[in-house]
Formats: C-alpha cells, structure tokens, sequence
C-alpha cells in the first residue's frame, strides 16, 4: 500500500493504517531498533510502541516521509529504552558509535549549544548532500541505523579495517565541512 494511502487511514482513523504501517515498515523499524539494543523482545517492543506513537500523532501530524517518520520515532524510542537499560554502563556497541560521532559533532551541553541544533541540522544536511550516493548511505547507515562496520564492510565489500578507514574519512569530512562553514565544535 503506499504511503500516502496508509496515511489517509491514519487520518480517517482506519484500524487498517497500523497493519498496512508495520507491513511496510515492520522490519525496517525493528532493524533500527535491534542496531541500537541488541535485544529482539525490546527491538520488537520499540516496533509495537511506534504503531502506537503513530496512531497518536497522525493526526495532527501529517509526515511528509512515512518511512523517515517511522524511522525518527523508532530510533527515539530505542534510544530512551537503551538509557534507561544502560544508565551508568559504558562501552558497547552503541557507545562506540556516538564517540564516534563526538569526535566532529559534540554533545549538547548548554542550552546555547542547543539553540545552534538547527543550524547544525541544516549544515550536516548539506553535507550529506554533497556525497556521492554509496557515501551517504553508509554514513547513514552507520550513524543513524546504527548498523556494525562489519555490515558496512560487507557492504562495501572490504574488510572491517578498510570500513573503519572509510567512516574515519567520512567523519573528518564532516568536521572539516563544519569548519569550513564557520560552525565551531
């Protein structure tokens, strides 16, 4: 069913937009969730809380992008579950990713740095745009969905070193665009 359809049931308040929703996105939301906890119950928990989060915002929210929608609330949900499940513990594979991360785009700390969040949601989206294709799926596939570098490796077909050189390059990139933009770390 396509998403503009799926959205109209929403809208009516259809029953049928939640199955036709998980049918589409199902998986893909759970993929999202499963990256960042690592755990099927709560991946499938995030899965079923995002049915419910959509049934309750659309309306009055009507998303331009059904999927990225989904994907936003999925990955927020599987966030929050992943805290509350980790609060004081270190080092895992989600751990990994956001020092990854840090190392060209810090945490917000004050709310000035907050105020700029847009501004640096504008530049990243900039950035992102001026990657050739493959560069910006594995960007995202690993700072957003969370996905291993041993799927990204695979993906590109090389091994874990090589896709960790990659993303290393990627995110000095990243940094280097920011620079040059004027916005300071």
């Amino acid at each position: 069913m396509e998403d503009r359809r799926i959205i109209t049931h929403f809208l009516e308040r259809n029953e049928e937009a939640l199955k036709a929703a998980q049918d589409k996105y199902g998986q893909y939301c759970y993929s999202i969730a499963n990256n960042i906890l690592t755990n099927p119950q709560d991946s499938e928990e995030c899965v079923n809380d995002t049915l419910n989060v959509l049934w309750n915002t659309i309306p009055p929210t009507v998303p331009v992008s059904l999927k990225a929608y989904m994907g936003k609330i999925i990955r927020n949900l599987a966030l929050g579950r992943y805290r509350s499940h980790h609060a004081g513990k270190r080092r895992n594979s989600l751990d990994v990713v956001l020092d990854e991360l840090e190392e060209c785009i810090p945490a917000e700390s004050n709310a000035e740095e907050t105020a700029n969040c847009k501004l640096l949601t504008e530049l990243i989206n900039n950035w992102l745009n001026s990657l050739d294709r493959p560069d910006r799926i594995i960007f995202l596939r690993r700072y957003y969905k969370c996905e291993p570098l041993s799927e990204i490796a695979k993906l590109l077909g090389v091994n874990e070193n090589k896709a960790a050189q990659k993303m290393h390059k990627l995110r000095k990139s990243l940094r280097e665009f920011l620079d040059k933009k004027g916005y300071e770390l």
